[in-house]
């Protein structure tokens, strides 16, 4: 595999040229880098039993470690076989795992990615380069917000319960926050402590008071300045009110400044659809009479379904992959009423924007990255808890600025 892996490598930094109009350029000259050193770790796997695997890999990376500590990211290649072993025999999650713990964000790229023919691999690169980018952390690019107010945010807070448990004493949970700036700027990532259920409520204020005065120094807000701060989360918690728990924080670390706050629900799980009777949907190819997306309106639609509520139409036309594909769930967007900052119509365009800066690939997702974002976090620590001597430690440091869940 060696051969096919060094071509792989030698298109994503030099480009595919006009065999592929999707990555013509290669990495370094996409993104602006000066300079991409690339070094190989072979794996010996020949007669090496399934359950050594992961063993061997990790042993390799080690002793490449030992002999270079000075690596930005990883690609881990593996064999087709590999990919779909259990997590704690997978080479991907213990390598990974291994990795993360040294602050090094992974790639990783299956083995059947490294036969596909030019145009193809052109947008399988392209994705890759900008997931690459992303961990290594860069922005691939932002979208518009208002420049009126002297600091936006937008912050996703996500909740993952780890342990799996029936027993609600036994159950673990974390809390997940993502910071962006009001263009989609990444800023930083946190995942809080592992804690019961009944701890929740204490566990995020100390997290969220922690994020909030990290930004606050970094962004360097000053006494008057006007800034506004928007809260995405996916869906209300049992028993617990989280939007009072985060605007308390706000306004304790914001005392000094002109705070507008908002707090919404942003979910697909709501009994509504939309439907647009005059649109015939697209070809599913080029000279094609068979159609898909019929009906589904056009991305960015939005209705109005009460002072405080919003449909959202994020995904239409290209977007939709078969024509048999059911008509596309809205997502609707709820306004908490203790929110100071009303513009529903305004957040669910930012809403509709949020969903164009995945960095997994350069399509837009169904849910803005503020919820995206925690659902891959919490789907990898889920994972990721099962790996002997695995801590999250890594994330909260070396990782913190780092996409490394993409």
């Amino acid at each position: 595999m060696q051969g096919r892996v060094e071509t792989f490598l030698s298109a994503l930094k030099d480009g595919l040229g006009q065999k592929s109009p999707a990555f013509e350029s290669g990495f370094p000259k996409v993104f602006g880098l000066m300079k991409l050193d690339l070094d190989l770790c072979p794996i010996e796997l020949k007669g090496v039993d399934i359950s050594e695997v992961e063993r061997v890999y990790r042993d390799a990376i080690s002793e490449s470690l030992q002999k270079n500590t000075d690596v930005d990211a990883a690609i881990v290649v593996l064999d087709e076989p590999h990919a779909f072993l259990p997590d704690i025999q997978s080479p991907y999650l213990r390598c990974k795992a291994l990795l993360m713990t040294l602050g090094i964000p992974v790639q990783s790229v299956r083995s059947t990615t490294l036969s596909q023919q030019p145009y193809g691999l052109g947008y399988t690169l392209r994705n890759i380069a900008v997931s690459l980018y992303a961990k290594l952390e860069g922005t691939p690019w932002t979208v518009a917000q208002d420049r009126v107010i002297a600091d936006e945010l937008v912050i996703g807070i996500g909740f993952a319960e780890l342990s799996g448990s029936r027993v609600s004493e036994k159950q673990r949970h974390v809390g997940i926050t993502t910071v962006f700036s009001g263009d989609g700027t990444y800023v930083l990532g946190n995942v809080s402590r592992e804690c019961a259920y009944s701890e929740y409520p204490d566990v995020v204020r100390t997290s969220m008071l922690s994020v909030l005065k990290e930004v606050k120094r970094t962004n360097n807000w000053q006494p008057g300045d006007k800034i506004r701060v928007i809260f995405h989360a996916h869906r209300p918690l049992r028993r617990i009110d989280v939007a009072s728990i985060v605007f308390e924080c706000m306004r304790e670390v914001g005392s000094e400044q002109d705070i507008e706050l908002a707090f919404v629900t942003v979910t697909h799980d709501h009994p509504f659809f939309l439907i647009d009777k005059n649109d015939n949907g697209v070809p599913i190819k080029k000279g094609s009479t068979i159609r898909k997306g019929v009906y589904a309106p056009k991305r960015g639609t939005i209705a109005r379904l009460g002072r405080h509520t919003r449909l959202l139409a994020v995904n239409a036309g290209f977007l939709i992959k078969r024509p048999e594909t059911p008509l596309p769930t809205p997502l609707l967007i709820k306004l908490h009423e203790d929110s100071t900052f009303g513009d529903v119509d305004y957040i669910a365009e930012q809403v509709l924007k949020f969903t164009s800066l995945s960095w997994r690939s350069t399509l837009p997702v169904g849910t803005p990255v503020t919820i995206f974002y925690s659902e891959r976090i919490a789907e990898l620590l889920g994972r990721l808890r099962g790996v002997p001597n695995w801590s999250t430690t890594a994330l909260d440091v070396k990782l913190k600025h780092s996409r490394w869940f993409l």
